[in-house]
C-alpha cells in the first residue's frame, strides 16, 4: 500500500513539474509576441498607419493570429524584396527564423495572451513623418486628377535659402494621395526653365513624359511604394544650390478620376564643412547600357535581358542601390567585376513585385574600383502565368514610363572615394539567414581587397562563396614561409573576420585563400 501511494505522489509530482514546465514554455503574446510586432511591424500596422489594420493591442493581433502566421511564413511580410544570402543592407524587414517560429507556435496554440503586465509599452505614434523636424518642407499645390492616361506631372518649387551651396543629408517623400501615387522622382534645376514650362499651362504644374522638360535638372531622389526615406551618413549629402528649383514629378496613372493629392517632401540639410557629394545616376538602364536590346517582350514569352556599365578611371563608393521595373518583371540581379577579376555581388531580388522596391543602402560603404564592370540582367514575364500581368490576354510590351510599359533601370548613389571608405557604417546590423546556392552568377570563391592596407594590426578580410565549404587561410611572407594560418567552415554568400597581424613583422606579405580546387591571393602590406 505505501508502495502504491509513492507510485502516485511520484506520478503527481512528475505530472506538476511537466505541466509547469510545459506553461514555463508557452509562446504568449505579452512576453514573445509584441516585442516582435512592435518591432518589426508596428510601424505600418497602427490606427491610421499605411499597413491598412492596427497590430498594436493584443485583441487586434489575436484576432488575424492565423494570417499573421501565414504571412511571416511566406516571408511575405514583413516586405523585404532582397536576397539576403545574396547581398546585405542595412534597415533590413526581416524576421529571423527563431521569430517566425514564434509567431508560428503562438498562432498554433490559439494565441494565449500570458501576464499582461509581463508586455512592452505599445508604441505611440503620433505623427507619420520619420523626419520630424525638417529644415525645409516643398510641397506641391493641392492638385486635382483626372486623367485617362498616364500622366507625369511636374510641379516647381522654388527655394530660397540663399547664396552657396547646400547638401541634403535626409528626404523624406510624403505622397499625398498614396492610392493614386505611382512614383514620384524629386530634381533639383538652378535655370528658370522648369518655371516658364509652369507658366504656360494654366493648371498647377505642367505635364511632361520622362524628364522635366529641362536637360539642366539633377536627379536628387525618388519614391515608389516600399521606399524609406533616403538617410546619408554623416558627411555625405547630395548638392543643391542655395536658390535652386525643386521640381517635383508625380506620376498618376490612368483611370484616376476626380482624386485630388498635395504630395510634400521633407528635407535635412547637412552642416558644417566637408560635407561629400552623392551622385545619384541610373549606370544601368535600358536605353544605354542593355547589351541584347531593345527592351522588347512578345506576348506569351519569358525573356532575359543582359546590360553592363564600365565604371571611369577612379575609385567610387558606392552608398546605395535602386532597381526600377515594371508589373513585367519578375527578377533583377546585380554584380560587379574588378579589374583584379573579383566578382562583388550587390543585389538580388529573386520575386519582383512593383508594390515593394526602394532605394538599399549597404551597411557599410563599398569601394569600386576604377575600370570595375557593372552586369546586370533581368527576367520578364510576359504571359498569363505572372500574376502582375496588367493585360489579358498578354500584349506586347515595351520601354516607356507607363505603368502598363516595362523599365530596366538600376540606380546607383555613390561619392569619389577616400581611403578608409570602407569603415564608413550606414548601420550595423546581422540577421541570420539560410545558405544557398549562387553558382549561376559567381561560379568561384571570392577573395577581396583587404583592409586597411597597409596595416599595422587588424586585418579585414571579405570574400563571397558560391557554395559552403571548408576554406584555408594563410598568410605568407616574402619567402613563400606560412606564418599564420586558420581553417573556416563558411556558408554560402558573402564572408568577412579580421585577422590579427600585430606580431608580424613589417614587410610584404601574401594572404593565400585555399576552397577546394580554387586558390586566391590578395597581397598586403604590414607597417
Amino acid at each position: 500500500m505505501i508502495i502504491i501511494n509513492n507510485f502516485i505522489i511520484w506520478g503527481f509530482l512528475i505530472i506538476l513539474i511537466f505541466n509547469n514546465s510545459q506553461a514555463q514554455s508557452a509562446v504568449t503574446w505579452a512576453e514573445d509576441i509584441a516585442p516582435i510586432l512592435y518591432q518589426n511591424c508596428t510601424k505600418c500596422h497602427h490606427s491610421g498607419g499605411a499597413g491598412g489594420f492596427s497590430l498594436v493591442n493584443y485583441v487586434e493581433a489575436a484576432s488575424i493570429a492565423g494570417a499573421i502566421k501565414s504571412a511571416v511564413v511566406s516571408k511575405n511580410m514583413p516586405p523585404w524584396p532582397p536576397d539576403p544570402n545574396y547581398s546585405e543592407f542595412a534597415y533590413e524587414r526581416r524576421l529571423s527564423d527563431y521569430q517566425i517560429n514564434l509567431i508560428s507556435q503562438w498562432a498554433d496554440a490559439g494565441a494565449p495572451q500570458g501576464n499582461p503586465a509581463l508586455a512592452p509599452s505599445p508604441p505611440v505614434y503620433t505623427t507619420e513623418f520619420e523626419i520630424t523636424n525638417p529644415d525645409l518642407i516643398t510641397t506641391i499645390p493641392v492638385y486635382q486628377v483626372n486623367t485617362s492616361s498616364d500622366l507625369y506631372r511636374c510641379f516647381v518649387i522654388p527655394v530660397n535659402l540663399g547664396a552657396g551651396n547646400r547638401f541634403i543629408s535626409e528626404m523624406e517623400i510624403v505622397p499625398g494621395n498614396p492610392s493614386i501615387v505611382h512614383h514620384v522622382l524629386v530634381f533639383a534645376d538652378d535655370t528658370n526653365q522648369p518655371l516658364q514650362l509652369d507658366a504656360q499651362d494654366p493648371e498647377p504644374g505642367y505635364t511632361s513624359f520622362g524628364g522635366t522638360g529641362s536637360n539642366n535638372s539633377k536627379l536628387i531622389g525618388g519614391w515608389v511604394p516600399g521606399t524609406r526615406p533616403l538617410k546619408y551618413p554623416n558627411g555625405f549629402g547630395v548638392k543643391i544650390s542655395g536658390n535652386t528649383n525643386i521640381i517635383i514629378q508625380v506620376h498618376y496613372p490612368a483611370g484616376t478620376v476626380n482624386q485630388f493629392d498635395s504630395t510634400s517632401i521633407r528635407f535635412k540639410l547637412a552642416q558644417g564643412p566637408g560635407i561629400r557629394e552623392v551622385f545619384i545616376y541610373p549606370l544601368i538602364n535600358h536605353v544605354t547600357s542593355l547589351t541584347n536590346g531593345p527592351l522588347m517582350i512578345l506576348p506569351n514569352e519569358v525573356k532575359t535581358f543582359h546590360a553592363m556599365f564600365t565604371v571611369p578611371g577612379y575609385d567610387v563608393s558606392n552608398l546605395f542601390v535602386a532597381p526600377h521595373m515594371h508589373l513585367i518583371g519578375r527578377s533583377i540581379v546585380c554584380w560587379l567585376v574588378t579589374p583584379s577579376q573579383d566578382s562583388i555581388p550587390v543585389i538580388r531580388i529573386n520575386n519582383w513585385n512593383f508594390q515593394w522596391q526602394g532605394f538599399y543602402f549597404h551597411k557599410k560603404l563599398k569601394k569600386v574600383p576604377a575600370n570595375s564592370v557593372i552586369y546586370a540582367q533581368a527576367v520578364y514575364d510576359n504571359t498569363t502565368e505572372n500574376p502582375f500581368n496588367p493585360n489579358n490576354p498578354p500584349q506586347l510590351v515595351t520601354a516607356g514610363e507607363a505603368t502598363t510599359d516595362e523599365m530596366f533601370l538600376i540606380y546607383f548613389g555613390s561619392a569619389l572615394y577616400f581611403m578608409g571608405d570602407e569603415h564608413i557604417a550606414i548601420e550595423d546590423q546581422s540577421v541570420s539567414s539560410e545558405p544557398v546556392d549562387f553558382s549561376d552568377i559567381i561560379k568561384s570563391p571570392q577573395l577581396y581587397d583587404l583592409f586597411p592596407n597597409p596595416t599595422s594590426h587588424i586585418l579585414n578580410a571579405e570574400g563571397f562563396l558560391p557554395k559552403s565549404a571548408l576554406n584555408q587561410f594563410e598568410i605568407l611572407d616574402m619567402h613563400g614561409r606560412v606564418v599564420w594560418s586558420q581553417v573556416k567552415e563558411l556558408q554560402a554568400g558573402l564572408f568577412s573576420f579580421t585577422i590579427d597581424v600585430s606580431q608580424l613583422s613589417p614587410g610584404p606579405y601574401t594572404l593565400k585563400m585555399i576552397s577546394g580546387n580554387n586558390v586566391r591571393t590578395k597581397s598586403v602590406l604590414k607597417n
